[in-house]
């Protein structure tokens, strides 16, 4: 919600205010340590309360070490006893933060530094590196590396889609991508 343009919020609120709708639930997630940067989503949270709507918040906190254990453990399947060093590394890394430890390890993956050996059929990795890897703890700065590792013309349509608005069908973007060339 903590990128939701101001109409979006204005329809929102408009559809969750009104009475003559049944049967109707929204579900919405924002992040709370953003909230403060964006003024239109207080805002829109404040008239929530004003117009006596009923809202439950549900603080989504960060998994526990054990939780990031059994996460690692199932993941590249192997006992968690074997993977106890490397798991507390990455939660080390990530504060338990399930976002961040997914692509925390999709990273280790991508980089070679966690490999399934299919000499000995098992999953390893090199835990020095691993423990002096950076990780990216912010959602836009994952994305923004996402995107950067992607072939230029990826990149270039995904540009092209960031001024379509949030659906794009593949004929337009094809219009798009022909006028470029």
């Amino acid at each position: 919600m903590q990128w939701a343009d101001e109409l979006s919020l204005q329809l929102i609120s408009a559809l969750v205010a009104d009475m003559e709708i049944n049967h109707f639930l929204f579900i919405a997630s924002y992040r709370d340590n953003e909230i403060h940067n964006t003024p239109s989503l207080v805002a829109f949270l404040e008239e929530l309360k004003r117009k006596d709507i009923t809202t439950t918040d549900i603080n989504v906190g960060c998994i526990s070490r054990r939780d990031v254990s059994e996460l690692i453990s199932d993941t590249i399947n192997l006992p968690q006893h074997l993977t106890k060093s490397f798991s507390d590394i990455i939660y080390k890394k990530t504060g338990g933060n399930a976002l961040f430890v997914t692509q925390f390890l999709q990273s280790l993956w991508d980089e070679g530094l966690l490999v399934f050996s299919l000499e000995d059929n098992t999953w390893k990795w090199d835990a020095d590196a691993s423990n002096a890897k950076e990780i990216l703890d912010d959602v836009g700065v994952l994305m923004a590396d996402k995107i950067r590792q992607l072939p230029i013309g990826c990149q270039y349509a995904i540009k092209l889609l960031s001024c379509v608005g949030s659906k794009c069908n593949e004929s337009i973007l094809k219009l798009f991508m022909r006028e470029e060339e």
